[in-house]
């Protein structure tokens, strides 16, 4: 397949959309329960699209595209299609997860280090519902799936890298499949999804008695409460896989405390903590992007 198949134009209406979909989440006065319930569910699945830097264009027209399919179980009961980019062929996989409301495109700064590497494979893909991936609504599980897939259509992956939800996608995604990658490297992780979230609604000055309600219809929705994706819950490796965990302490997007917690019980992970970078530029933060390369990489290709 053309690569640039699916480089999809960018949808103005989808941005406006989900500016509608915040504005009226500012103010729920005037609705009853279930319209609240169903204007949550897009406030926290719908991802808005971000449209491609020129640059990103031009990477992904290096890139050899896929698609494959996963079972949206929770919301459409449908099959999605997502879609994938492969750079090099080399016999060292690494993959890549992007965070939520982002695409494989954002990680343009670390594909294109990575690409200067020798004997490696790159791959990267749009989760449903983001980037050009089709789908109205996302979630956590559909990221988990979608990464089960490329494994299962590609092979294991030696190093795997995620961002934000990504990293959490990938550490679950993983250990459920009982993989251990040679490297596993974790940019700005979600610990908590039931705090991420929260977050979201929080900057819609969401009352706590309705992100109550929300969180027994995601109960509802999902057989488990949000706690059930804590990381904490799935996370079992030990200092016999190689981690490392790049973070901003002063993240505004996901609270470092749990990721503080996480770390204090787990010492063996190796983290850097990259303050003043913040939650979307730390994947193509210069000094990340010198120690990927020249620390990590090395030793493990």
């Amino acid at each position: 397949m053309k690569q640039n198949s699916y480089i999809a134009p960018f949808n103005k209406f989808k941005m406006k959309y989900y500016r509608q979909i915040y504005q009226q989440a500012k103010d729920l006065s005037q609705m009853d329960s279930s319209t609240v319930d169903d204007l949550l569910w897009k406030l926290i699945c719908y991802a808005p699209k971000i449209p491609l830097r020129l640059a990103q264009e031009e990477l992904l027209k290096k890139a050899t595209s896929f698609q494959l399919t996963v079972t949206d179980t929770y919301f459409t009961k449908k099959q999605l299609s997502f879609n994938g980019f492969k750079w090099g062929k080399g016999s060292r996989k690494i993959l890549l997860t992007h965070g939520w409301s982002s695409k494989a495109a954002d990680f343009s700064a670390v594909i294109e280090e990575l690409m200067q590497l020798e004997d490696v494979e790159i791959i990267a893909f749009d989760a449903p519902g983001n980037g050009s991936s089709p789908a109205e609504l996302s979630n956590l599980i559909l990221y988990i799936d979608s990464i089960k897939e490329i494994i299962k259509q590609y092979g294991k992956p030696s190093i795997v890298i995620g961002h934000s939800l990504g990293a959490m996608a990938n550490a679950i995604a993983l250990q459920q499949a009982d993989i251990k990658p040679d490297l596993l490297i974790s940019i700005a992780p979600v610990i908590k999804l039931k705090a991420l979230f929260s977050n979201m609604m929080n900057s819609v000055n969401i009352p706590e008695a309705i992100q109550n309600d929300f969180f027994t219809s995601f109960q509802a929705t999902f057989n488990r409460p949000v706690s059930d994706y804590d990381l904490d819950t799935y996370y079992n490796y030990d200092q016999n896989v190689n981690h490392w965990i790049a973070f901003d302490g002063d993240d505004r997007v996901v609270d470092s405390t749990y990721l503080y917690s996480f770390l204090k019980d787990r010492p063996w992970i190796n983290s850097v903590n990259y303050k003043g970078a913040g939650h979307e530029k730390l994947i193509k933060h210069p000094p990340l992007l010198h120690d990927l390369i020249q620390n990590y990489f090395p030793i493990t290709l």
